[in-house]
């Protein structure tokens, strides 16, 4: 019996030593998945904020090309029309409810050259319109920007055909 009685005396402090141990592994398991959760939160919120600064600036270059053809045009040989949506009654870029005055989009239209040549079709598909249309073509920016958070630029070419020369 005394050998039997030492060896309990001796094993008294595994079972403490066996669960402590296993619970600083499950504790740093736990803390490397709400980490690793965490950066997943945060990476998800940048790609929607992304996704969401893409989509603001590629209105704003849409929304200028809606005004071709309007009271507002800004495709009328201007150098630089830096407010496009200036004289229009229902700002495209407004409709957000929680706050219809901030826009953060800025959106430019610039004249880059005037009465060029215009793309031709492929050969054998049309006409010429050599010495009948001439081109003039533009190319309009537009930048969404909120501080702290993501920032996109849009640039788009715009070609006007004009006939003849004016």
């Amino acid at each position: 019996m005394t050998g039997s009685s030492s060896t309990i005396q001796n094993q008294r402090g595994i079972a403490l030593v066996t669960v402590l141990l296993f619970l600083v592994v499950v504790s740093f398991i736990a803390v490397t998945v709400a980490q690793n959760s965490a950066l997943g939160m945060k990476m998800s919120g940048s790609m929607q904020d992304s996704y969401l600064s893409f989509e603001a600036a590629e209105a704003g270059a849409y929304a200028a090309l809606g005004l071709a053809g309007s009271d507002q045009d800004p495709f009328l040989r201007q150098e630089l029309v830096d407010e496009p949506f200036a004289g229009v009654d229902v700002h495209p870029l407004r409709n957000q409810a929680a706050n219809p005055d901030d826009v953060p989009v800025d959106v430019d239209v610039r004249l880059l050259s005037t009465q060029r040549a215009c793309p031709r079709p492929p050969a054998g598909r049309g006409g010429s319109s050599v010495a009948v249309f001439d081109c003039d073509y533009y190319r309009v920016d537009s930048e969404h920007d909120v501080p702290g958070r993501a920032r996109t630029q849009v640039k788009l070419g715009v070609i006007k055909t004009v006939i003849g020369s004016t």
